[in-house]
């Protein structure tokens, strides 16, 4: 903002009232070698320079200002206090992405919990079903060995019945 109130120290190019009685000389015909058709003074032939004249007698004004020094302070205190705005919007953006990002990790989180206690879930109503079944199979199992037990018995005793009518038969008496 110091080129604005003519304080610009950098460079010594000539200064704006400097620059704008210049371009007026020329337009005026003041550039030697007369007036052809392909000078580059010709495209400022048809410029207004009044609004330049005002920001140059503007700053010359502000120059002479005793409050010059004072409204600069204030121009600089007012560009930082926007900047400061700036960046504190910046944090509480990053501070709401940040919490954001949290929030997420904690439902991320939650959500692999859920889904570890619906897997352990399944894996015991799994466990649980393959037990039943294998109890089933082993009281079947034991069924069927003492079906055939009893069959075998019965067998054994028709046997010795029949051995022992056999014997009768045979026995006179």
């Amino acid at each position: 903002m110091s080129w604005l109130f003519g304080w610009w120290g950098g460079s010594s190019s000539p200064s704006l009232e400097e620059q704008v009685t210049a371009a007026a000389a020329e337009g005026a015909g003041g550039a030697p070698g007369g007036s052809g058709g392909g000078r580059a003074g010709d495209k400022w032939s048809n410029f207004d320079p009044t609004g330049l004249e005002r920001a140059a007698k503007a700053a010359r004004e502000l120059d002479k200002s005793r409050h010059a020094k004072e409204a600069l302070s204030l121009a600089r205190m007012q560009e930082q206090t926007v900047q400061l705005e700036h960046e504190s919007k910046v944090k509480e953006y990053e501070a709401a992405v940040e919490q954001l990002k949290g929030e997420q990790i904690h439902l991320q989180a939650e959500e692999r919990r859920k889904t570890l206690v619906e897997e352990t879930k399944q894996n015991q109503a799994r466990a649980q079903f393959q037990d039943k079944l294998a109890r089933q199979r082993y009281d079947e199992q034991l069924r069927q060995q003492q079906f055939l037990n009893e069959e075998n018995l019965r067998k054994q005793e028709e046997s010795v019945l029949k051995q022992e009518s056999m014997r009768k038969s045979t026995i006179p008496t």
